[in-house]
């Protein structure tokens, strides 16, 4: 009967999980920007927008464990009584505009939390394979909450890691950083001037000896590297 139910293509649970996690992939659009990707390098983003892919299965399936431990970190939160309320995944919404750039940045904040004296604290969830690894919070992360406090102007804000295989949590406490504000927004800026102007930008993660590794895991390497071979 196992051997059975392992060929019946009907009972495939992997299948069945794919075809659950399965969305329509929309493609982007130029003007409307995530906070939770400006960190990444430009040029994969570039591609994101004027040369879409289609999520494949293994990386909906790390995003569907990502959301559910931020769903768990969320009902922790709610259930304590050291907060007046927690608000899940608060959306943003900024419109920005200059004599250079027109566009939007739209966001999502983890848990917006009201202590029970009235103090306001933002809390981003990420997942990580190992926080034993981790000393200290990634930049990208970082230019993300940083972004959001500067939005809802909060007491504190918290960086928190959780390990996918056992629940361990490293968190930072995040100061709001003007000067990385204005970087993050020039990041906007770059990012929508390459896409109008349909000019690629620099290779930054390739060219950066901390960040290469991150390459070979990007969906856009074969572009990438065949445009860096024609001196692009």
């Amino acid at each position: 009967m196992n051997k059975h139910m392992e060929d019946n293509e009907d009972f495939r649970i992997d299948q069945i999980i794919d075809e659950f996690l399965e969305t329509e992939d929309r493609p982007k659009a130029i003007g409307s920007y995530y906070p939770s990707e400006i960190g990444m390098c430009l040029r994969r983003q570039f591609y994101s927008y004027l040369n879409p892919k289609k999520t494949d299965e293994s990386t909906r399936r790390i995003f569907a464990l990502g959301n559910n431990i931020h769903l768990f970190i969320t009902e922790a939160l709610k259930s304590s009584d050291r907060f007046g309320y927690v608000i899940e995944e608060k959306p943003i919404k900024i419109n920005y505009s200059d004599e250079e750039s027109t566009f939007t940045v739209y966001g999502r904040i983890d848990d917006f939390i009201i202590t029970k004296d009235g103090r306001k604290i933002l809390i981003e969830v990420k997942s990580a394979s190992d926080v034993g690894n981790i000393n200290e919070p990634q930049e990208k992360h970082v230019m993300q909450l940083n972004l959001y406090m500067k939005y809802e102007n909060p007491d504190l804000g918290y960086l928190v890691y959780v390990d996918k295989k056992n629940m361990s949590i490293k968190q930072f406490e995040i100061k709001l950083n003007e000067e990385l504000y204005e970087k993050t927004m020039q990041r906007f800026k770059d990012l929508d001037k390459h896409l109008r102007n349909n000019e690629l930008p620099f290779a930054e993660y390739y060219f950066d000896d901390k960040k290469v590794w991150e390459c070979k895991y990007c969906p856009y390497y074969n572009e990438c590297m065949l445009d860096i071979a024609n001196n692009q």
